[in-house]
């Protein structure tokens, strides 16, 4: 969150009351114009989470209502948060929300765009969530006025914002790839890897650490199977969101040429996924790491199943039976329980996680930017890679200035 304010430059001081009530607000903002609304809801976001102001109180809203400017200002009284009107229509639009699948904010809705679900349905009408996903929502905006799917939008890539519109690196730069099979995220993640190595050259050492995540989750108090702890409806919306992340690098390398192999995802019928032996493999010879990933998230190969695993390795050229056995050595065992108390100990708490560390004049490697969660990160992490201070620079996350003219204008809708 820290990161995320200091990348965009975001005035932001929440009040020690938070959570404060809002209901009033939001009934005021659903009895003036839709212009009216987009000035009044700037002014009650800066007077809750800048400005400290208690919008919980009917004549604080009043007061920012008269400072707003808005036509309609000298006609609003502390009647209308009594109004039937305005709470019929905010009782509406919250049934609207539920029904398009929200269960967070903030919430985005694009009527119009035409798409295949995760189970292959064409629907119409797209619901994202976060606003870690506007670029899924400016190139579902995009589709729909030219036509096509994300990868005919052009330059898709570069509606991630980036801090650093270069990718020049500076000296030895070190990336740190923390993961499990287990997890479908760290699959996504591992399919940029080499994009990242493209990207940024001989001076980036990218180092693969993999470690269990299931004694990590149970080490910091983490339930197994995050999804378990979540609403239904929460949990569809992730399966989706991975989905689209899926499309969105497909899109992404598509357009660069297809120099990796386009992701071919399937949600693994044996999920959980035991994986210390495929891990330990890993280990013992990291040359297997595309294989073990492929068989777990596009094969849908039961990789706990040593049989099933020693088959996927021979099939690939490898000695199965001898990379299992080497697996098991005790040296391997250790380096792995060794590995799960180190991300411990760095504060992961997922996968995918990632460390970016450069190298000073002493040779000492410097952590840059702190721990990076989320293979939908990976903007930071190209950040920081190129050089962003992210305790001391004044630079705005925007879209890659490499972008072209027109995607830069579309930014604008």
């Amino acid at each position: 969150m820290q990161r995320t304010l200091r990348r965009y430059q975001i005035a932001y001081k929440p009040p020690p009351e938070h959570p404060r009530k809002t209901v009033n607000a939001l009934r005021l903002l659903h009895v003036v114009s839709a212009e009216e609304r987009v000035v009044l809801t700037k002014a009650f976001y800066r007077a809750y989470w800048v400005e400290g102001r208690d919008v919980s109180r009917d004549e604080v809203l009043l007061e920012i209502v008269r400072e707003s400017g808005i036509e309609c200002a000298n006609e609003i009284s502390a009647e209308v948060f009594k109004s039937r009107v305005a709470r019929v229509r905010l009782e509406t639009a919250t049934d609207q929300a539920c029904k398009r699948g929200a269960f967070g904010v903030p919430g985005f809705w694009i009527p119009e765009a035409r798409w295949v679900n995760a189970r292959g349905e064409e629907v119409e009408g797209r619901y994202f969530w976060g606003q870690d996903r506007m670029h899924f929502v400016e190139a579902s905006l995009l589709a729909v006025r030219n036509g096509g799917g994300w990868e005919d939008v052009p330059d898709v890539k570069s509606l991630m914002p980036r801090s650093v519109a270069s990718n020049e690196v500076a000296g030895k730069v070190k990336l740190e790839f923390w993961y499990d099979f287990s997890s479908p995220w760290a699959f996504l993640g591992w399919t940029q890897v080499q994009r990242l190595q493209r990207m940024f050259g001989s001076e980036l050492e990218i180092v693969m650490k993999p470690f269990l995540l299931g004694i990590l989750f149970r080490e910091i108090g983490a339930p197994n199977l995050p999804t378990s702890a979540v609403s239904p409806t929460k949990a569809a919306w992730s399966r989706q969101d991975h989905a689209d992340w899926a499309h969105y690098w497909n899109a992404v390398n598509q357009q660069s040429g297809n120099p990796d192999k386009q992701i071919d995802f399937y949600w693994t019928d044996n999920f959980p996924i035991r994986t210390p032996t495929v891990l330990r493999v890993a280990m013992a010879e990291p040359s297997t790491v595309p294989v073990l990933f492929r068989g777990c998230w596009e094969q849908n190969e039961n990789m706990s199943d040593d049989t099933v695993l020693t088959h996927v390795l021979d099939q690939a050229g490898y000695n199965g039976a001898e990379l299992v056995r080497a697996a098991n050595a005790p040296e391997i065992k250790s380096k792995l329980r060794d590995a799960t108390a180190e991300a411990k100990t760095l504060g992961l708490c997922g996968v995918p996680s990632y460390r970016v560390l450069r190298q000073n004049d002493a040779g000492e490697w410097v952590l840059q930017g702190g721990m990076v969660w989320g293979q939908d990160e990976t903007n930071v992490v190209e950040d920081l890679v190129a050089g962003w201070d992210a305790e001391n620079s004044t630079d705005i996350a925007e879209p890659r200035k490499a972008a072209s003219a027109s995607a830069g204008q579309n930014a604008k809708l």
